[in-house]
């Protein structure tokens, strides 16, 4: 398969299947049930075991310590929520998506988790000290709980500064982009290797059966290559499936169908992923999407800010990159016995190249600063990329100098024509 990679996938076909996102909350739950316990707990140890740690709180200042850790959390807890609150607004402007693509949210709910165990251990400590006596190692406890709450918040902080800005959030989706790159398209590209060939279509005379989705509606993620390939063998059949990874698979919709003996529904559905929405982690080219969201928001009139439209055309610039150097995948899983049992629909260059570039063309060839930082791009990914998948690259030149020059009829068209990385920023090389 040209060296082509696929992820596993559950045994579970149905919306639950997807990758799961929600650990954060069950970490936060967990720590939040041990803070009660151990606050129903050690106080206790520590009275009838006479624990004495070399150190010890006044009973007045355990109390006043407590009180203030307790209210100080619920204080940490409505800057954090004002936090996040900020930060969903921040990401939302530049596109509804990055929410769920991005992983930085996932941290958050262990914040909250930290925050408000040590409230409630905090809380319930404080009626545990005595007239005469403290439980000094709980109120120590209390401390550190209250030390890595702080410290979780300004890490969140300083997270939220790199990472809340345009060219932050296009870094971030770059960085997972490229995981996943390496992930999939792990061979070099070769001249040589077979080409990828579309799936036949259902209504070809070969196809003796067929398989719908029956489940939620959903996107096509991918699917588990060594089971299908497994089945495909078992039966001696040949299984087509008909979606590309990101495509909208609704009730009824065809998954795959094949000549021979027909695989179970149960069986076939098993090894492919049915996911409520996109993922970069399984599909690259839905990090070309978001770079291409945050491109083109920022060049909305609304907007006009062509600076953070060039910051996600150096993204998109580097993924080009590393995707002209890289085999796509043929199309085609074989068996044991070198016969053709799995085809699929792999990604398409040219199709990458327009998903990457052609929006941004259309909304920022009359920007002087995308222009000239669109015509670099092109220039250098047209030297770079193997002579096979130049043509979609230079076809791209011919259009954007079509488009400069209606955006600058009479003035300006050879200054936007410069090609130039920074946009506008460093001479003619």
């Amino acid at each position: 398969m040209d060296g082509d990679k696929r992820f596993p996938v559950p045994r579970r076909r149905t919306v639950s299947s997807a990758r799961p996102r929600g650990h954060g909350w069950l970490v936060a739950t967990g720590i939040v049930l041990a803070a009660l316990v151990l606050a129903a707990v050690l106080p206790r140890l520590e009275y009838h075991e006479h624990w004495r740690p070399g150190f010890s709180f006044s009973p007045s200042t355990a109390q006043a310590a407590l009180a203030a850790m307790a209210g100080g959390m619920l204080t940490l807890v409505g800057f954090a929520l004002a936090a996040v609150t900020l930060m969903v607004q921040t990401v939302q402007a530049q596109s509804p998506r990055l929410l769920h693509a991005l992983d930085r949210l996932e941290d958050i709910p262990i914040l909250f988790g930290t925050s408000i165990a040590a409230f409630i251990f905090a809380l319930a400590v404080l009626t545990d000290v005595r007239a005469n006596s403290a439980p000094t190692i709980s109120v120590s406890l209390a401390i550190l709980f209250v030390v890595a709450s702080v410290c979780m918040f300004l890490r969140l902080l300083v997270g939220f500064r790199s990472t809340l800005t345009t060219g932050g959030l296009a870094r971030e989706v770059s960085r997972e982009t490229r995981a996943a790159i390496d992930e999939r398209f792990p061979a070099p590209f070769q001249a040589s290797a077979p080409q990828a060939r579309p799936p036949a279509d259902t209504a070809d005379q070969g196809s003796t059966w067929t398989v719908r989705h029956d489940g939620e509606p959903g996107v096509y993620q991918g699917f588990d290559e060594p089971a299908l390939l497994r089945l495909a063998t078992s039966l001696d059949t040949e299984i087509t499936l008909v979606p590309a990874i990101g495509d909208f698979v609704g009730w009824g919709a065809v998954l795959a169908h094949g000549p021979g003996n027909p695989p179970s529904r149960e069986q076939l559905l098993s090894a492919v992923r049915i996911s409520p929405s996109r993922s970069l982690a399984h599909d690259p080219a839905y990090g070309l999407r978001l770079l291409a969201d945050i491109s083109i928001r920022a060049l909305s009139p609304a907007v006009n800010d062509p600076t953070s439209a060039v910051q996600a055309m150096d993204q998109v610039d580097d993924i080009l990159h590393r995707l002209a150097a890289r085999s796509l995948g043929t199309g085609t899983v074989t068996g044991p016995d070198g016969r053709p049992r799995v085809r699929y629909l792999p990604p398409a260059w040219d199709a990458l190249v327009a998903l990457g570039l052609d929006e941004t063309m259309q909304y920022g060839a009359s920007s002087l600063q995308v222009a000239r930082r669109l015509q670099a791009l092109l220039t250098d990914l047209v030297a770079a990329a193997p002579r096979q998948r130049r043509p979609p690259v230079q076809a791209r030149i011919e259009a954007l100098r079509q488009l400069v020059t209606a955006a600058f009829p009479d003035a300006g068209g050879r200054e936007a024509s410069s090609p130039d990385r920074q946009g506008l920023g460093t001479p003619a090389r």
